[in-house]
């Protein structure tokens, strides 16, 4: 290239050339070539002044009054992949790259032969990654670069993903061609949280895929021979099978609690909405009721429910609940657990009241004289345990106990949950995020069952031994029915909503791996022991 001064007036601009790159500011340019005295870069332009590289420059030039301004002259034509190389360390906005994405993929295209123009061989994705400043490299991410640039959804969604967020071609590349179509024809609406920000590529990718897996994976009834049933229909339904006709030794189930969620259950008016608490708790009466025909005449119903508050006043959802099972089922009340959560939710201090940091276990049984009870005697003295990285257990004080347990997941959870108890009305478990249900699928459950809250219920109620079945007839996620299966209890679910009914099949086929013998073995000594028994009045 040759130096020249030339009169800013004889330059000609490039109409396509000049507004290719996004239009920025030059205020700030100008001052700064008025402080250098003058430009460090010259302008690019053709034998015929055509300017290829500088629009910029020659605006702050003119803003400064410069008549005349230092040019390069290059023997080259202008054209939009000339301006793209004389700006490849340019800082370019989003849409500028997408622009150079794709002249560039224009620029080379495909072709059948092994040499090019020049004699050289034809190394096509090669080529597009010098051009693009060896960002993107390799044919095959080439490959799929420029598929999404051609076939990209929303005004390039994913190619300014890409981009700006450092979204893997890969992942991008299989959302469009694969998971972008499942979502569509299955509505499942991950495409549009995609567009609105709140999922990135990966986190759509998973969605899709999972809820695509559990879709076509299971449907309206699922069996493990021997360990567990479910069904995707209302519960009424279960009462009318005569194959579970008088199976069932304990129903724990937790409906949804009044006025607090919506599950979107379509054309079902759901559990939980209804106008007034008595039409609620009638409902719920009505629902067990129908069940009724699979209990035992041994057989314990267990019913955990929160009190719902208005402006801070509770409805008394509990008590009244109570009394419309008692009256609508026939049902005999036998008593009332606690389910206290040391790590309850804060509460503004508008709301009046102390913070509400317990749950009620509703207790019933179809005929006093023959209900299971089995005493739980898992308490010495006053030692709380905890297992410490999961190889010791220590009491409140540091003191490391005598005996050593090393368990794994989920058996350490639960021992350390078991040891913590005293034979008493209150049963304490933290709240919290529950791996068990975000592990199969990362949008979870809007109400998810603490883990380990069924399990003093089932162990209370129900005897391994003897192959004791477990209903929930609210599954949701089955939260129930893992805990279940991990006692080595039978389960029996039923479950509304198609979306939590298929989360819950994936959990039941996940506790059957996780079952393990040697554990709860370990599990059964402690809660069972005969030298441990107290005596507790009746």
């Amino acid at each position: 290239m040759k130096t020249a001064i030339v009169k800013i007036s004889h330059l000609v601009d490039v109409p396509e050339l000049k507004e290719y790159y996004t239009h920025q500011s030059v205020e700030e340019l100008a001052t700064s070539i008025d402080v250098d005295g003058g430009l460090r870069t010259p302008i690019i332009v053709t034998e015929k002044y055509e300017i290829i590289d500088g629009y910029r420059r020659v605006e702050a030039m003119l803003i400064l009054g410069k008549e005349y301004i230092e040019v390069w002259i290059d023997e080259v034509e202008p054209t939009i992949f000339e301006r793209i190389i004389r700006n490849m360390y340019r800082t370019k906005t989003t849409d500028d790259q997408v622009k150079e994405l794709k002249t560039v993929f224009v620029k080379y295209p495909k072709r059948m032969g092994k040499k090019s123009d020049d004699g050289e061989v034809y190394n096509r994705s090669e080529r597009i990654s010098k051009a693009l400043n060896k960002k993107y490299s390799g044919k095959d991410t080439i490959t799929k670069l420029e598929e999404i640039t051609n076939k990209d959804i929303d005004g390039n969604l994913l190619t300014k993903g890409i981009i700006e967020k450092n979204w893997k071609v890969e992942t991008s590349h299989e959302f469009l061609t694969k998971w972008y179509p499942e979502d569509i024809q299955n509505q499942y609406g991950f495409t549009e949280r995609l567009k609105n920000g709140e999922l990135n590529v990966q986190d759509a990718v998973k969605l899709i895929k999972t809820k695509a897996f559990l879709d076509n994976e299971y449907q309206d009834t699922f069996i493990i021979p021997e360990k567990a049933t479910s069904y995707n229909v209302d519960c009424i339904e279960l009462g009318k099978m005569d194959k579970h006709f008088q199976t069932v030794d304990l129903l724990f189930t937790s409906p949804p609690y009044f006025i607090l969620r919506n599950y979107l259950i379509e054309g079902k008016k759901q559990v939980g909405q209804e106008e007034t608490k008595e039409k609620y708790c009638f409902r719920i009466a009505n629902l067990i009721k129908a069940t009724i025909p699979t209990l035992k005449e041994s057989a314990n119903v267990i019913i955990n429910i929160g009190e719902t508050y208005d402006d801070g006043v509770g409805y008394g959802i509990p008590q009244l609940l109570k009394s419309t099972i008692e009256k609508e089922t026939g049902l005999i009340y036998k008593d009332q657990l606690l389910w206290s959560k040391p790590n309850p939710k804060p509460q503004n201090e508008s709301i009046k009241r102390p913070i509400n940091n317990v749950e009620y276990l509703l207790w019933f049984v179809v005929d006093p004289k023959k209900a299971f009870y089995k005493l739980l005697t898992y308490t010495i003295g006053d030692r709380v345990a905890k297992i410490s990285h999961g190889a010791k257990d220590v009491d409140k004080d540091g003191k490391i106990w005598d005996k050593n347990i090393s368990l794994t997941k989920p058996y350490q959870k639960l021992y350390t949950h078991l040891k913590e108890q005293d034979i008493a009305k209150i049963i304490e478990a933290k709240t919290g995020k529950n791996t068990d249900v975000y592990s199969i699928y990362e949008e979870g459950h809007p109400a998810i069952m603490c883990g380990v809250l069924p399990a003093v219920p089932i162990m209370m109620c129900t005897d391994e031994q003897n192959h004791n079945t477990v209903l929930d007839i609210f599954s949701g996620s089955n939260v129930v029915g893992r805990m279940s299966i991990l006692l080595n209890r039978r389960v029996l679910t039923t479950e509304l909503s198609k979306e939590y009914y298929k989360i819950g099949c994936k959990m039941l086929e996940n506790s059957i791996k996780d079952f393990n013998r040697g554990e709860l073995d370990i599990i059964n000594q402690i809660a069972y022991e005969e030298e441990n028994l107290v005596s507790i009045a009746a």
